[in-house]
């Protein structure tokens, strides 16, 4: 085993903005399969994982969500995912100020190992990050396909990594919302919240978040920032 620590991106708001494309998807989808228009409206989706949305949104119709309606669902989410994120318009599918820069300085850190702790199902993910070519970049990750609570992704990220041959010696959460900080905290983790997504600095500094910062490229240096959050963390 490896030892690094692992630096855990969040995604939507983090590392890129696709312009609505996931609720357009998931509307899309529930509009095919249950004839329902409209299903996430007024339904709260930052920072929450896909299981705790559609859970949600069938409990608000007086159902409980089971496999056989996830299957499905995930299924034709997928596909209207993907012709929802090339209808984004102009600029596109973004890729966040200094995302480039981080990760490329992480990657060549022998101290860090670069995973995902998103709420998007795997697949999900991988369209949205393959979109714009970061999908490459992470050897492993936590999705929500693994659990409706957010909290619970943090050992699976850790399980994951170690399943790739590497030893977890300590964890950093980057995210853009009150629960990536949440599920840090849960676990002990070191959390940097970035004001690229919804909330504002004010609001994530008042979440207890160890970093907060406006854009990842007000992180940088971040491979010997992270080095020294890490070690004060340890």
């Amino acid at each position: 085993m490896t030892p690094a620590v692992l630096v855990l991106f969040d995604i939507d708001g983090t590392l890129i903005r696709s312009g609505g494309a996931g609720v357009r998807g998931m509307n899309e989808a529930f509009a095919r399969l249950h004839g329902r228009s409209g299903a996430l409206d007024g339904v709260p989706v930052s920072g929450r994982t896909d299981r705790a949305i559609l859970e949600e949104v069938f409990g608000r119709w007086d159902q409980v969500l089971t496999e056989d309606l996830v299957g499905p669902l995930r299924e034709s989410y997928l596909t209207e995912l993907a012709r929802a994120l090339r209808q984004v318009p102009a600029p596109g599918v973004e890729v966040l100020p200094g995302v480039q820069r981080a990760l490329d300085a992480l990657e060549a850190h022998p101290s860090f190992a670069l995973g995902l702790l998103t709420g998007n199902f795997e697949e999900g993910a991988a369209l949205k990050l393959g979109h714009v070519d970061l999908w490459r970049r992470f050897r492993f990750g936590a999705f929500g396909d693994a659990h409706a609570d957010r909290r619970a992704l943090v050992p699976v990220a850790i399980a994951r990594a170690r399943a790739c041959g590497i030893e977890a010696a300590g964890v950093v959460v980057i995210g853009d919302t009150p629960l990536d900080v949440d599920c840090a905290h849960a676990h002990g983790a070191t959390a940097v919240a970035v004001a690229t997504g919804e909330y504002s600095a004010e609001a994530l500094a008042a979440t207890g978040a160890e970093v907060v910062v406006e854009t990842l490229e007000e992180l940088e240096p971040i491979a010997e920032r992270l080095a020294a959050l890490s070690a004060v963390a340890g």
